[in-house]
């Protein structure tokens, strides 16, 4: 009968592989354009294999001014690379950052890329790998059009944001959502798209009776969680609550 130490990965018996691992992204995570983190990976002798997992930026989302009612942002893709690497190698390895707090016109931001590159060739030679960030609420679906009175609904709604480039395996992220209503403006609400993997289900917004009067209680959730928009019911304008960074989480042997 086999021990459970037999079952993970580096530790059958003959072998002498252990794993390595470490992650790249901004600890400030409740910091509105935090620049994400970018670091230059060198590659350590006896490495010759890594796996990079990337979560792109959520996008941000919009102000909204008297009677408006905003939709949740998307959320970034998450895509994972793996490939040959050679010792000494140079890697750069960047976590998108969060968005800002957008307070300058009715369009959430949309959120950047995490992206992995090899600067000095190796194995592969020169490569880039990337997944996208989320829709800003502007851009977040056709069919139902924001930034409006409560007199209108609106429709859940997908679209093919945050997908990658050069990797093996793609989940893109989803857009937001909004349900206005005119009967009641208290029973209006929104949905932020969380990132794939990062958490459960959709995060559900402010409504009419708690306005989102800034960034901090509309942050999108850590990694690459949609930002919430404001819900105003005054004569004054609001912000939305910028998307939240990226993350890169990388393992070698």
């Amino acid at each position: 009968m086999a021990n459970l130490r037999d079952l993970l990965f580096g530790y059958g018996e003959g072998t002498s592989i252990t794993p390595q691992d470490f992650s790249v992204w901004n600890t400030d995570i409740r910091t509105a354009s935090n620049g994400g983190r970018c670091c230059l990976w060198t590659v350590p002798a006896g490495a010759t294999r890594a796996i990079f997992e990337m979560w792109g930026g959520g996008g941000g989302g919009a102000m909204a001014c008297c009677c408006q009612q905003g939709g949740g942002a998307g959320s970034g893709g998450y895509a994972i690379k793996t490939c040959n690497v050679t010792a000494g190698e140079g890697i750069r390895i960047c976590a998108a950052g969060s968005t800002c707090c957008d307070s300058g016109n009715l369009a959430g931001h949309c959120g950047s890329c995490s992206f992995v590159c090899s600067e000095s060739g190796g194995t592969n030679g020169r490569w880039e790998s990337k997944v996208c960030g989320g829709n800003g609420t502007d851009a977040a679906c056709t069919r139902c059009q924001y930034w409006i009175n409560c007199y209108t609904c609106c429709t859940q709604c997908y679209c093919c944001r945050g997908l990658s480039n050069n990797t093996d395996f793609c989940i893109p992220g989803t857009t937001g959502n909004s349900q206005n209503t005119q009967f009641c403006y208290g029973e209006a609400h929104q949905y932020a798209s969380n990132a794939p993997f990062a958490a459960p289900g959709p995060r559900i917004g402010p409504n009419g009776c708690c306005s989102c009067f800034g960034g901090c209680c509309g942050f999108g959730i850590f990694p690459g969680g949609g930002g919430l928009s404001s819900q105003v019911h005054s004569n004054h304008c609001y912000w939305g609550g910028p998307g939240a960074g990226g993350l890169v989480y990388v393992l070698f042997y």
